[in-house]
């Protein structure tokens, strides 16, 4: 069933590609008969098949670039590209675990640590934490 499907969109792309090349050379066929003189003929197909040459390049990009192609070698080579992804993952978070060992780090680290107890120190003096819970039960506080 997938080989039939994988068959059916190739047909289907090759199609595409072949009524792309039919309207191509149409269009160069009629320029080519438009023309008075051989060597005007010749240019003018030349300028076009120059066109028709970047339009097959593009497509062939896009294709390429869509990831929609498909064979065993590029399966294995994407399973091999998530393989490699999840390596780099994994090595992220173990930078991340090793760059929180440096001594800048823990001496941030001690800093917060201290800037955290200022800050709760200076919020029970404001505020004492029976009068806090209070203040959250929904009662009214008195000073």
């Amino acid at each position: 069933m997938a080989c039939a499907c994988l068959i059916m969109g190739q047909a289907a792309a090759e199609s595409d590609l072949a009524t792309f090349a039919k309207d191509w050379e149409a269009k160069i066929a009629k320029a080519h008969t438009s023309e008075k003189t051989p060597r005007g003929k010749l240019r003018r197909e030349a300028i076009l098949r120059n066109d028709y040459e970047r339009e097959l390049s593009k497509r062939r990009e896009r294709m390429i670039d869509s990831g929609k192609l498909t064979t065993p070698e590029l399966e294995k080579l994407r399973e091999e590209r998530r393989a490699l992804e999840q390596q780099l993952k994994d090595l992220d978070g173990r930078i991340v675990e090793a760059s929180a060992k440096a001594p800048e780090i823990v001496e941030l680290d001690a800093v917060r640590q201290a800037n955290a107890e200022r800050v709760t120190a200076i919020r029970d003096k404001l505020s004492p934490p029976a009068q806090r819970a209070q203040s959250q039960d929904g009662e009214t506080k008195t000073e």
